[in-house]
Formats: structure tokens, sequence, C-alpha cells
């Protein structure tokens, strides 16, 4: 990038982050009792597909595979499936009557797949005449709302902008799952444009709403795959497709007690994905199990790659580990984050790795924020254009939610404000217009990527380390900005009920050995413990 150019985006970025200030604090005060099922969804899910064979199903079959997927992985669901024992009917059945029972407290759906129970029959008839997909046939699974799925399901981003909008071609990944037997149970919600409308708070859109937690309605959800992690964690899902563009995988799935993986940029095909960042946006799997995400990156990934049959309950006996503690403490100090440093410092001794305390803080990280608004004018405005939105840039977006903004905006839209006004300064200086800034976003974009790999690569190099740790999303900005691959396990759960997650970063091309290392800390640990929901 010219300097004159960078310069002027550190200026933004000053006064960013200035503007901020306020909007941070009031997403970290979302723990509090406010939460959005008290709010009209503009558009209600629709049972009417299943209302017969939801009154058909023996309640107290229901509870039995109730039971059944909350304690087992994919495997086990596959091996009963091809005993007769159960079927992909029942599965789905099961899972639609959760959906029902707990999904209007919940807020993790936008919308049921009309077609699913039709799916997961077909499913069982080709097991019948001994015609297996894949790893995943007859198996439910949610994507989030920003991956394209065709009419009559609807792709909206949570906005109400898109709230009709069919794409004329699944998404690349919707296509894998299918080939691999799945059945589309329907579309998970997600903060609303990925998280670019609003930072009061994370997991909500207009459309269904406030996510809600399902271990404590006061706790955060995070974003913005939250609806791929509360259904998960509520077993109103076997497992869920999200996305992440810096900490939208790992930062819900920690907050509600699962396991999800940002794999490396480009490992997962982002064809039919609404895009934010689009050289680093990636979809990744979000699970109850760290065999149960390495299944489900088998299948979404563009390598075809076995990543399970590489688990291995010893994986991390003698590896060098480097805990980010300094960088963690760095960014909250309280008493909980000592907890769970705690928590992964004992875990880590257990599956018998070799831990090196670094006082790393990445001071001098690039910073993505610019890139983020660029991305949101470019990319996503970009997909408005296409998908025949009567929008054409972020500043008509912005006025258009403020027509009817107690329908479209009614918790504000802090991120689009400031957004506009950063692009308006960068217009300022540059002399470019709205829509006219593809060659800096794109030199920003992949300066900040360079950066941040570099700070990573030194980092991996200096303290001859093979994976790096950290908590929940504390280092998302450089992981998911250099493109390197990371998992999150749950840690359990604090004084207060609240889950967290052990985050493990791995080097880029590495994902089989990370979700090794991520297998033997969760074997080792068995610290999940599920939400009181899922056994109802």
């Amino acid at each position: 990038m010219k300097s004159d150019k960078l310069c002027f985006l550190k200026a933004v970025i000053f006064s960013a982050v200035v503007v901020l200030s306020g909007p941070q604090t009031a997403c970290k005060r979302a723990g509090r009792e406010d939460v959005g099922s008290d709010q009209a969804r503009l558009r209600d899910l629709d049972f009417s597909p299943f209302e017969d064979d939801l009154a058909e199903i023996d309640p107290g079959r229901l509870a039995e595979i109730t039971i059944l997927i909350r304690d087992a992985e994919l495997p086990e669901i596959q091996e009963k499936m091809a005993a007769g024992e159960l079927n992909s009917v029942e599965l789905t059945l099961c899972l639609l009557d959760r959906i029902r029972r707990h999904d209007e407290y919940l807020r993790s759906y936008l919308e049921l797949n009309p077609h699913a129970l039709d799916e997961a029959r077909e499913a069982d008839r080709r097991r019948e005449e001994g015609q297996i997909s894949g790893s995943l046939h007859g198996i439910p699974v949610s994507v989030k709302d920003n991956i394209a799925t065709v009419a009559p399901m609807h792709t909206t981003v949570g906005a109400e902008i898109l709230l009709d909008h069919s794409p004329a071609a699944d998404a690349m990944v919707v296509r894998k799952l299918r080939e691999a037997g799945a059945v589309i149970l329907g579309k998970a919600s997600l903060s609303e444009l990925a998280g670019s409308l609003t930072t009061e708070p994370p997991g909500y859109n207009a459309i269904s709403g406030m996510g809600v937690n399902p271990y404590r309605s006061g706790l955060p959800v995070s974003g913005s795959s939250s609806g791929s992690a509360i259904a998960t964690s509520a077993l109103l899902t076997m497992v869920s497709v999200g996305t992440e563009t810096s900490g939208s995988l790992i930062s819900p799935a920690s907050s509600n007690g699962v396991v999800a993986m940002k794999p490396g940029f480009g490992l997962v095909s982002g064809e039919g994905v609404v895009p934010l960042i689009r050289f680093q946006d990636s979809a990744g799997p979000v699970a109850r199990s760290v065999k149960d995400a390495a299944l489900l990156l088998t299948v979404i990934s563009e390598e075809g790659k076995d990543y399970a049959a590489g688990l291995e309950a010893g994986a991390l006996n003698g590896v060098a580990v480097g805990v980010l503690r300094a960088g963690i403490l760095a960014r909250d100090d309280s008493g909980a984050t000592e907890f769970w440093l705690a928590r992964i410092g004992e875990g880590l001794g257990l599956a018998g790795a070799v831990r090196l305390d670094l006082d790393e803080t990445f001071d001098e990280k690039p910073e993505l924020l610019p890139v983020i608004f660029l991305g949101l004018s470019e990319d996503t405005v970009g997909y408005l254009v296409k998908a025949g939105a009567p929008v054409r840039t972020l500043s008509e977006l912005q006025a258009y939610n403020l027509a009817e903004a107690g329908r479209r905006i009614p918790r504000g839209q802090n991120m689009i404000d400031l957004g506009v006004r950063v692009l308006s300064a960068i217009g300022e200086t540059t002399g470019l217009r709205e829509g006219e800034f593809a060659p800096l976003y794109e030199e920003a974009a992949l300066s900040v990527r360079e950066g941040a790999a570099a700070l990573l690569a030194r980092v991996f190099s200096e303290n001859k380390v093979d994976v790096l740790i950290s908590l929940a999303n504390t280092h998302s900005d450089l992981y998911a900005s250099g493109g390197y691959p990371a998992i999150t396990v749950p840690l359990g759960l604090n004084g207060d009920g609240a889950p967290n997650g052990i985050t493990l970063i791995g080097k880029p091309g590495e994902e089989a050995k990370l979700l090794a290392y991520a297998y033997a800390f969760e074997q080792a640990t068995h610290y999940r413990a599920g939400p009181e929901i899922a056994s109802e």
C-alpha cells in the first residue's frame, strides 16, 4: 500500500475507535436481561408442512431420540441408522419438534426448509436401496443465512431489505452438503449483515430478533454465527455451517458452549456466501464435538481430505504450545479471565502438552476496522445491488433503513452510521466516490492480511511452538485476517454458569494437525457441559 494511503487509514482508525467507544461499552453490557424473544418475527417459522407427521410421532420416541443425539456423535448416529434403529425422518422430526417448542424463545432460526421431511424420506429410501450418498447421509444440518439457498428458502443476511430474496443457485457449501446426503433443516439466524449493522448487541437481526443463550437468557450469544451456535448447543440441529470474517465462528461457539472451526482462508469455497471481506471470509463447521466438526469440514472443504482420520487422543503429548497469556490479559484482566486461563493450563497439562506462556501482545497489529467498512461498501452492498435491492451505496442503505426504522433497524445501525462517516472521510481525502473504492479496498485488505500473517509467523518461529493458545475470539483480528486456521473447544462453565472456550491457532495448511490437537484437549478434559434445555 502507498504510504500516504496507509497513513490516512491509520488516522481514520483513530477517529473510528473514539466514535465506537460508546457502542463497544454497550456491547459488553449485552449480558443483561435484554433478550429479543418479545420482538415479532418478520417471517414466522412455518411448521405447516410437518404438522401431520409431528402429530403422529410418539412423544416417548421423541424423548428416546433426544437422549441419543444429546450424547452421540455423528458416526454413532450413522451406525444406528444403518442398523435400522433410527431413520432420518424420525431424527428430523425430533429436531423439528424441539425447534417448535424452544425456538420462539431462542431465536436460532430465521426460516425452516419446507422440504426438510421430503429430503429425510428420500435419504431413508436411498439407504434402504443401499445408496449412501456420504458421511452426512440423512443428517439434519442448519446453515447460516448468509449462505445461499434456492427457493422456496431465502437468503437474507438477517436484513429486511432481503426479506424475500432467493438466489438462483445454492452456495457451493450447500451443494456439497446435499451431495453428502445431508438434510437441510433451515437457515440459522445471525448478527445482521454478518455483524456489520450494529454492535448493540451481537446476535441480533431485524427478521428474527435477538438470539438467546441456551444456558441463560442474560448471557451474551456473540456473533455473527449466533444461530448456528445456539441451535447446535440446544439440540435444534445436529451440526451447522457458519461463517467468519473475524471471530464470527469462534466467538459465538465459545459463548454457547460448542466447537467451531475457522479454516484457513480458501479451504472452503466462498461461492454463494454473501461477502463482508471477500479476502478473508470463510465458512466453517459448528458442532458439539471436535469429531463432528472434523467430519463436517471434510464435507464442505475443497480438498476432500478426511479430517477425522487423524484424530488421536494423545496428539498433544509433548507438543510445544504457546499460551498468549499476556495478550489475553491485556484485553481483559478480570478474575473471570484468570479462571479460564487456569482451566486452560489444567487442560493442557492433562493432555501432556509442553506449555510456554508468551509475553506477546501484538501491539503493532494491522487495523481491520477500515477494511470492514470498505468491504461493507464494496462487497456487501455490491451483493445487494446484484440481488436487486433498491440501494446502490452504503449511504443509500442507511437511508433505506431510516425510512422505516422501527421495522428495519429497531436497534439502530451504529456500524453503518460510522461506516458512512469513515467512507466520506476517505472520499474527501482521495477524491474517490463511494463505488470507486475497489482498488483501495483490495490494497488495504491484502496489506492487513500480509501484516497479520507476518506477525503470527514470527511468533510461531521465535518461540518454536506448534500451536498458539488463546481464549474465545481474543486474537481473531490476527488469525482471521492472516488467513490462519483456528478452532475453539468448550472449557465448561464458570461459577456463574457461563460457558467459554479455549481457542487453538494453527499454522497455514495444518488444519488436520489443529483438529488433532483440539481433539486431544477435548478428550483429556471432557469439560463441556451442555445446557439444561438440551434435555427438555
